[in-house]
This record gives structure tokens, C-alpha cells and sequence, in this order.
């Protein structure tokens, strides 16, 4: 710590102690130079004493509140605006007297507004000098040449004085510019080198939570094939025929689910599912267990790619009830039978049409299906309609809605 670098701990900001130091430094300086120049001034030429007296209030005055109340932020609007004044009185009021070094202090001045103040700023002060300086060309100059007189050694002296100082705030204005500059790309490549390392982290962790929940899906998957398999043993020991089918039933819903983390495991995108590939999928393997296999003829088409698993686990219910219904009421076991299933996309929902080729038989009087229930109750859950129509076949319309939009 020293007279030129006071204690600015209190200050956490890099930018904040370089302004601090740049008001504090430019306070002290201008104060002891002025001083030598307000003593020169007064030997060799009262007339510019005033503009000098003038600065010296200035930055004696800052100097005293900086170091009061460590508040550099005002001191900035105060030199840049002082020095522009200041210039400009003496300039167009101190006739006698060259004025060269004038315009290299406005230079600083505007040096100031653009290292404290922001370039806006910087760029009003320009602004604001090019005017002064238009007054001077077209108002005071030829006056001003017609006044002026050689100048003396002392006053050849105070000028070389002055405007080695003048460059010498320049120069430490520029220096402070660029370590302003310096340590912006710094805090830049650091803050990048940082978010890179936290890129890769995320990255990292991303990839384990993906693994891991690849692996709950295929153990899900596993555990679900093996209460089918459980529920197939059973199913073998049992003698009525109703019972049979209820199982088989029962075993198809559970096989939908089982295929979803099945798919999942192997997709790239854990949110959502191959649409087209599970759907034929899921129907070969409910085809696959009836009594009808070969003579069932299945066409699937659609224009979505993927959907996403809150989603797909009603439908692929819904899509195996449809299914099974088909193969137990429509098809007899010694005849072809064709099923059509077709998705497709449109603006704000989705549409889902079914249809099969046989004739659905009567349901007896005084039963229900549960599975013409579990249809309706799935279509409710999707936020859809169904329509139905059994001229010439079997035909089912749903309009469905996306569950997370429901």
C-alpha cells in the first residue's frame, strides 16, 4: 500500500478497484501538476492562470471526496465533464495564450468517458468536444491568431510540462484500457474452460442416468416376462376353456407393457418409442399365442415416427384389446382374416382407425365384455372419441389426444 495505491479491499470487483485506482491516481497527479503549472502560470502569464486554478479545484475537490467516501463512480462524470468545460473557456477566453495542448486534453477527457463511463458515453463526449471545437474554428481562431505573441522560455517550459503530462494520461488510460481488455478474454477463457468442465460432467452423469435406467426398464422387462411365463404354467393346469382365455387375456396386457421397456431399453431416446415397429411388433406377438396365427393376414402403417411413453402405454393397451377381440369374437379358426391398423398425426390430435375383415359375434344376452370396457375406459384416458361401424367388417375410428397435452 502507498500514496498512488491506497487499501481498496473493501472493493470486490477487478473492474470497480481499476476504476478506483485510475479516479485516485488521475486526482493526485493532475493535483501536483497543476500546482507546479498554476506556480509557472503565475510568474510568466496571469491570464492563464485561470483555467489552471480552475482544474486545481476540481481535483483537489474529487481527490478529498474519493478518499472520503470511495465512491468513484460520480468522479468520472466530473472529469469528463469539467475538462470538456474547462478546455473550452479557455480556449475561446484566453486568447493570448496556445492552445495546442487543449485538444489533447479533450482527447483524455473523452479517454475518461470511455473507460468509466461506457462507450456511449464516450461517444457523447466526442460529440460534445466536436462542437466546442467547430465554435473555436469558425468563431475564436482568427482572433486568436491575431492576439497571439511569442512565448517566453518559462511559458515554452510549462507548455512542454503540460503536455508531456497530457500524454502521460493518455498513455495510462490506454494501458488501463487494456488490462480492462486482458482480463475480460481471461474471465472469458476461464468461464469457458469452466463450462466445458461442466459440460463434460453433465455429460457424464447424463450418460450413467441413462445406463441406469436402460437397465430398470430391462429388468422391468424381465420381470414381466417372467410373470408371463408364470401365468402361461398356470394357465396349462386349468380345464375350462373361459378360464383359459381369461389368462391368455390377462398375459397379452401384460406382454404390451413388457414390450414398451422392452423397446425402450434399445431406443437411443428413453422419452419415447418407435411407433410402427412397436405396433407390429405387439401384434405378431398377440397373434403368435391364438389358434389363428397363419391364417391372419396384418397391415400396419403410419405416419409418426415416435411417441412418447405416457402415450404409448394406453395405446399399446388399446391396441391389444382391439386385437384380441378381433381374434376371439370376428375370426373363425379355419378362415383368412385381414386386420388394418392405421395412426396417423394431424394438427392437435391423433387418429387411430382398426378394422378387420370377419364378423364379430354376439355377445349373449346378460354378459359384458370386458374388453370392449377397457377400450372405452382406455379412449376416456386418452381424451378421444371412438366411432363404430360392423357394415362389411369391423371398423373402429378413435380420435385421441396426446396424454401429456390432455
Amino acid at each position: 500500500m502507498g500514496f498512488f495505491t491506497p487499501n481498496i479491499s473493501a472493493i470486490d470487483n477487478y473492474y470497480d478497484k481499476g476504476r478506483f485506482l485510475l479516479a485516485w491516481r488521475i486526482s493526485i497527479a493532475f493535483t501536483l501538476i497543476f500546482t507546479v503549472l498554476a506556480i509557472i502560470y503565475g510568474l510568466s502569464n496571469a491570464d492563464a492562470l485561470l483555467p489552471i486554478c480552475l482544474t486545481l479545484v476540481v481535483t483537489v475537490s474529487s481527490a478529498i471526496y474519493l478518499r472520503t467516501t470511495l465512491n468513484f463512480k460520480p468522479l468520472f462524470w466530473v472529469y469528463a465533464i469539467s475538462g470538456t468545460l474547462i478546455t473550452n473557456f479557455a480556449m475561446n477566453y484566453v486568447l493570448d495564450f496556445t492552445h495546442y495542448v487543449d485538444f489533447v486534453w479533450m482527447t483524455a477527457c473523452i479517454l475518461l468517458a470511455f473507460v468509466g463511463l461506457g462507450w456511449i458515453y464516450g461517444v457523447f463526449f466526442i460529440g460534445l468536444n466536436l462542437v466546442g471545437i467547430g465554435y473555436f474554428f469558425w468563431f475564436t481562431l482568427n482572433r486568436h491568431i491575431e492576439i497571439l505573441q511569442p512565448k517566453t522560455n518559462l511559458e515554452l517550459i510549462a507548455d512542454l510540462v503540460e503536455l508531456s503530462f497530457a500524454f502521460f494520461v493518455i498513455a495510462y488510460l490506454m494501458r488501463q484500457f487494456v488490462l480492462f481488455q486482458k482480463y475480460s478474454e481471461s474471465s472469458l477463457k476461464q468461464a469457458n474452460a469452466d463450462l466445458e468442465n461442466r459440460n463434460q460432467l453433465i455429460l457424464s452423469k447424463s450418460k450413467e442416468n441413462e445406463t441406469l435406467v436402460k437397465e430398470i426398464h430391462h429388468r422391468v422387462k424381465n420381470n414381466l416376462q417372467i410373470i408371463i411365463s408364470l401365468l402361461r404354467m398356470q394357465s396349462t393346469e386349468l380345464k375350462s376353456e373361459e378360464s383359459k382365455s381369461h389368462f391368455t387375456e390377462a398375459i397379452n396386457r401384460i406382454m404390451a407393457m413388457s414390450l414398451i421397456h422392452q423397446k425402450l431399453y434399445g431406443e437411443k431416446e428413453l422419452s419415447k418409442i418407435e411407433l410402427k415397429s412397436y405396433a407390429e411388433e405387439l401384434v405378431k406377438e398377440i397373434i403368435s399365442v391364438s389358434d389363428q396365427g397363419e391364417n391372419i393376414s396384418v397391415t400396419i402403417d403410419s405416419n409418426m415416427e415416435t411417441m412418447n411413453i405416457d402415450t404409448i402405454v394406453p395405446l399399446g393397451l388399446l391396441i391389444n384389446e382391439l386385437v384380441s377381440n378381433s381374434l376371439k369374437h370376428a375370426f373363425s379358426s379355419d378362415k383368412k382374416g385381414v386386420i388394418e391398423l392405421r395412426i396417423l398425426q394431424k394438427e392437435d390430435h391423433y387418429e387411430l382407425t382398426y378394422s378387420d375383415s370377419g364378423t364379430w359375434k354376439a355377445i349373449e344376452e346378460g354378459t359384458t365384455s370386458f374388453g370392449l370396457e377397457l377400450v372405452d375406459i382406455l379412449t376416456e384416458q386418452m381424451n378421444g372419441e371412438k366411432t363404430l361401424n360392423t357394415d362389411n367388417g369391423t371398423h373402429y375410428q378413435f380420435i385421441l389426444k396426446d396424454t401429456i397435452n390432455a
